[in-house]
């Protein structure tokens, strides 16, 4: 698990030093067959870091979509984004200098525009990182309302070469709550104002020279 420093240090100055330390301890430890599912870890140079070792050409990399509105709505649900400490150890803050998403067009709509611009920021890393390392890692797509059926989890699970029968869990983690549904019906009007196409903003951050890698000399445009 990355502490609050790496995950911070990532997110405004890039691969440094305490960033590449956090990883090169972590590899060393790996045993294979190796496989975790733990979302902090792409916020803050797994896959840079990847790109970079021995590890490249035996890792395959899951990008994990979700219905963006559902999936802002579970944050306000949860109250993820009213204690700075959940930003540094869990998701992103928007005062970070290393981000690809403008969250200025966000910061007058309070938590549901700070999880707003959370759900496209990653959605956008997740564009991001297929564009810029498609030849050097492999990437597997899915989306979590197809995965969570014996049919969708079956198609990944062949993707990721396991060809055994499959069997799905009770679910955990969830919600208990039910959201109400105004405010689903809010979240996805405001996504439908937003002209958010994650993989054009990716483009456009890449062309003019971009790297989340790199230590930004300005924040996201």
């Amino acid at each position: 698990m990355p502490a609050i420093r790496t995950l911070r240090g990532f997110n405004d100055h890039g691969m440094d030093r305490v960033v590449r330390d956090f990883w090169d301890r972590k590899f060393d430890s790996l045993k294979a067959p190796y496989a975790e599912t733990n979302h902090t870890l792409a916020k803050c140079g797994l896959v840079e870091a990847l790109a970079n070792s021995d590890l490249a050409n035996r890792t395959t990399l899951i990008v994990l979509r979700r219905d963006l509105a559902k999936q802002c709505v579970s944050y306000i649900m949860r109250n993820d984004f009213t204690n700075i400490t959940l930003d540094w150890q869990w998701y992103l803050n928007p005062k970070y200098r290393n981000l690809i998403v403008n969250p200025v067009a966000f910061q007058n709509l309070g938590q549901i525009g700070t999880a707003l611009w959370y759900c496209c920021e990653m959605e956008t890393r997740q564009a991001y990182y297929l564009q810029k390392y498609a030849g050097q890692l492999s990437f597997v797509e899915a989306r979590l309302e197809q995965i969570a059926t014996p049919e969708g989890a079956a198609t990944l699970l062949q993707a990721l070469g396991h060809t055994g029968p499959v069997t799905l869990p009770p679910r955990s983690n969830a919600n208990t709550a039910a959201a109400p549904p105004e405010l689903l019906t809010e979240v996805r009007r405001l996504l439908d104002q937003l002209p958010f196409d994650p993989h054009k903003i990716a483009a456009k951050y890449l062309a003019a020279g971009r790297d989340l890698a790199r230590p930004p000399m300005t924040r996201a445009a």
